[in-house]
């Protein structure tokens, strides 16, 4: 998990698809062997990253703990929610109240109110302020940090105007000093505002739509039980279709001039990028720029919705004539004439290193581009041209592996390399399963083999035994035939030679019973070595099988391998 201020990138989970890098509008995205990290200091917090990742490896701050440990102290928050609400939930907004009280926030309030006040701002600063220079919005956090990172120079022309998250901040803090303030939109960079040192101690925590309907899952909320109940701020009017496309000329009077191009409306990161150029070189001069990165407010990042732009923004203009608020009283009118809603900006240049032609060519050179033809800028890589990506190579970040033509082109050598592999492998499974077979007829027959000599000793050693207990009866036998010993001369009568013949012979016969049955201990012994010999070299089969199965899974591998690479040939033919 990488850790940056507002987003954070699951490497777990992220399949280096690079549409990440597609999507960000400044190309603060570095790849590091294939996984993406964001540059904290160059990103415009736009969440542009974050919509682009269809699988949900762009994990986005949650400040949900925070303010739910707030909450469980006692402490009084104040929740101020966005216009656009009404695109991402299918709330009254009655129930809206309702629903964030019941979370346990003490005051409920509309952003679209502050976004009222802020149109008059702009009107008070478009025909009373004379400029040369044209006018840029700066209702849109994304777009001054766009200014202030990539654009320093025009930062005069920033309007020095707060958003309407910040002046409804300024407004409750003026009435309720002690309220920790919680902003609920669609907006990622509304959490950067919060803590930027230029328009921080106003908002305390942000949260998204997104991180809103978690929060209620886990609330279980139940919808039904519901009551309706009033924002309480004063009725807000057409400042609730800000979140709109051009919503801010449409509030603050000031009427777009397509014929003349010196009033317009800018939406997404990629046309700001162009007019911001346009506007630096000369090349464009207009008196007013209402720009947004985002395609209106209703398509933020934070948005709980899969409905186009126009279904959304004819949700939020539904809302326009709803009549739910507060009237408005004297001493609340008179706190919020006591407050200035200015802001003033700062230069953050990014500054990047610059590399000579040839050292661009020589990265190009590295991925097989030898010639302007080789370019052929397919985007693959989530840069709009090759030679972009060999100057992000040089400035550490990309990787030169990132481009698939490149890629596709190494194809075949690996096939190659794959065959020859998957060939050896073959060999020695069948050099292992000839030896395994071998084993096996060995082990067989030594098994044979040591039971018949076990039979066999069995019998040898069931004789030998008998023999001995026969050689003991005719040893009793033969002594029951001794003479008795003579009184007088104290010898004993001799035995007929016929007697001591069998006696010898009895001797002998127990001896040699007694031998055998010692030898056949011996054997016994040694057969049990061999028996144990026998069951470690059917382990080593075993063993030897497992080896061989692994080894034939292996091949199957590369098999595969071998398939996907026949396939990306074909898909490399387009490249080429």
């Amino acid at each position: 998990m990488i850790i940056i201020a507002l987003i954070t990138t699951d490497r777990d989970n992220c399949r280096k698809c690079y549409a990440c890098v597609r999507a960000c509008p400044v190309k603060t995205i570095s790849i590091k062997r294939g996984l993406p990290e964001i540059i904290e200091e160059g990103c415009l917090c736009c969440g542009q990253c974050v919509l682009a990742c269809s699988i949900g490896a762009k994990l986005v701050q949650d400040e949900k703990p925070i303010i739910q440990q707030w909450l469980a102290e006692g402490k009084k928050v104040a929740a101020i929610v966005a216009p656009s609400y009404s695109a991402s939930f299918a709330l009254s907004a009655g129930k809206m109240v309702s629903s964030l009280k019941k979370l346990g926030f003490s005051s409920v309030q509309e952003v679209a109110y502050g976004a009222g006040i802020c149109a008059r701002e702009y009107k008070k600063y478009f025909y009373q302020v004379s400029r040369k220079q044209p006018i840029i919005s700066t209702a849109c956090p994304a777009v001054v940090q766009l200014v202030e990172k990539y654009f320093p120079q025009l930062l005069d022309c920033l309007a020095p105007i707060d958003s309407p998250m910040l002046i409804q901040a300024k407004i409750i803090k003026r009435v309720y000093p002690d309220y920790k303030i919680v902003f609920i939109g669609p907006c990622l960079s509304k959490k950067n505002e919060s803590i930027d040192p230029n328009t921080s101690g106003y908002v305390d925590a942000v949260i998204t739509f997104k991180q809103l309907e978690q929060w209620y899952n886990q609330e279980e909320m139940e919808w039904q039980q519901l009551s309706e109940e009033p924002w309480e701020n004063p009725q807000p009017d057409i400042a609730r279709t800000f979140p709109i496309s051009g919503g801010l000329l449409k509030t603050s009077g000031i009427n777009e001039d397509i014929a003349s191009m010196e009033i317009v409306v800018v939406e997404g990161a990629r046309h700001c990028i162009e007019v911001l150029r346009a506007i630096d070189s000369g090349e464009f001069t207009p008196r007013f720029v209402d720009m947004l990165v985002c395609e209106g407010c209703v398509m933020g990042p934070g948005m709980v919705s899969e409905k186009p732009s126009v279904v959304r923004s004819q949700l939020v203009f539904n809302t326009v004539k709803n009549n739910n608020n507060l009237p408005p009283n004297e001493e609340f009118l008179q706190k919020i004439k006591e407050l200035t809603f200015q802001r003033t900006f700062k230069a953050k240049p990014i500054v990047k290193k610059e590399f000579t032609d040839e050292q661009v060519w020589q990265t190009l050179r590295e991925t097989g581009k030898l010639s302007a033809r080789d370019l052929v800028n397919c985007s693959a890589c989530g840069y709009d041209t090759c030679w972009e990506k060999a100057v992000a190579c040089l400035q550490g970040m990309a990787e030169k592996e990132m481009c698939l033509p490149f890629l596709l082109s190494q194809v075949p050598a690996l096939t190659n390399s794959l065959m020859d592999m998957s060939n050896k492998l073959m060999l020695s499974m069948e050099s292992i399963n000839f030896s395994t077979l071998t084993l096996k007829g060995s082990t067989s027959k030594m098994n044979v083999r040591n039971q018949h000599l076990e039979g066999l000793i069995k019998e040898t050693n069931t004789i030998a035994k008998d023999t001995l207990e026969l050689a003991n009866k005719v040893l009793d036998m033969v002594s029951q035939y001794q003479c008795p010993t003579n009184q007088d001369t104290g010898e004993t009568t001799t035995l007929s030679p016929d007697l001591e013949e069998i006696k010898k012979i009895a001797a002998e016969t127990k001896l040699q019973s007694e031998q055998a049955t010692n030898a056949f201990a011996d054997i016994a012994s040694v057969l049990n070595s061999l028996r144990e010999d026998s069951v470690m070299i059917l382990e080593q089969e075993k063993a030897i099988k497992v080896v061989t199965n692994s080894l034939e899974q292996i091949v199957a591998t590369y098999d595969q391998l071998l398939n996907i690479g026949s396939a990306m040939a074909n898909i490399g033919r387009n490249y080429v």
